[in-house]
């Protein structure tokens, strides 16, 4: 047996409790669930009625899910974009030689770590009426204050604020961390060719980024997408339905009202939203000009 053949087994090895485990905590509820959702499982039956794609032909028909799922895109969207140039611009600003660099790279990266549950306790107290934080500027400044939580437009805002605020840190360890593997000479060369701040960005810094991106966007999208603590805890999906995402509305299908059939097709199909969304992102930015 060659040596290289031994520390392939050795690594496989080594990997396969990890691999085993992640495959019994994420592998065996996702086939579960996959299995659910072609049943109708409610309190009342619990051992299930296999009812085929019921569930998900009723998920198509039923304008709720559907607008929980336009809720999500917009929030996704706007959320994603947000934190996406707000992490590149501080990450940019941050890979320059300034004072107090260090302590800033640590304080950037606080919201990241509270909970997500903290975060909606956080804001909805800088989002209250009268004591929080945001309508006393809003008053210092003689500006007419706003009713963040109790207004239907001004919720979507409030709580597309809070995640911007909590994944802005990811985007910016992350491309951060791009920024800083970009050889110093490429830019030396781009400015001794002549060329502009944007033109070093778009043709030197973007493409060496591009893979950091990736693993931004992907993550800042799943993370969107399946939000749900900061949502629940800030808002609770009001007023009315006006924050229901898509996370919200399966968990109140599945543990509120206890269709838990229903909830897992609605489940699986926040899955596939994902996979197609990642895979997309993929394809855009590996793509070779």
């Amino acid at each position: 047996m060659s040596s290289r053949t031994s520390d392939i087994r050795f690594a496989y090895a080594l990997i396969t409790p990890t691999f085993l485990v992640i495959a019994l905590l994420l592998g065996f509820p996702l086939l579960f669930a996959f299995n659910q959702s072609f049943q109708h499982v409610t309190v009342f039956e619990p051992l299930g009625v296999f009812v085929g794609l019921q569930n998900y032909i009723e998920a198509l028909s039923d304008p709720h899910f559907l607008m929980s799922v336009v809720r999500s895109f917009l929030f996704v969207g706007i959320s994603l974009a947000g934190a996406v140039f707000l992490g590149l611009t501080i990450a940019i600003l941050l890979n320059r030689v300034i004072p107090g660099r260090r302590a800033m790279r640590a304080l950037i990266l606080l919201p990241f770590i509270v909970s997500e549950v903290s975060v909606g306790v956080i804001w909805q107290w800088m989002f209250a009426p009268q004591l929080g934080i945001i309508n006393h500027i809003l008053r210092f400044w003689s500006l007419p204050t706003v009713r963040w939580l109790s207004d239907p437009g001004w919720a979507m805002a409030s709580i597309i604020i809070a995640n911007v605020w909590r994944l802005t840190p990811f985007a910016v360890l992350i491309l951060l961390a791009g920024l800083q593997s970009v050889d110093r000479d490429y830019y030396e060369a781009a400015y001794i060719d002549g060329a502009s701040h944007w033109q070093v960005f778009r043709l030197v810094t973007f493409p060496m980024i591009k893979p950091m991106m990736l693993v931004t966007v992907v993550y800042l999208s799943f993370a969107s997408f399946n939000q749900f603590a900061t949502v629940f805890s800030l808002t609770g999906g009001g007023p009315g339905r006006a924050t229901e995402v898509m996370a919200l509305y399966m968990y109140r299908t599945a543990f509120q009202h206890f269709n838990w059939g229903y909830g897992s097709a609605l489940a699986v199909i926040l899955f596939v939203i994902n996979v197609v969304l990642s895979v997309t992102y993929s394809r855009v930015l590996e793509r070779k000009d």
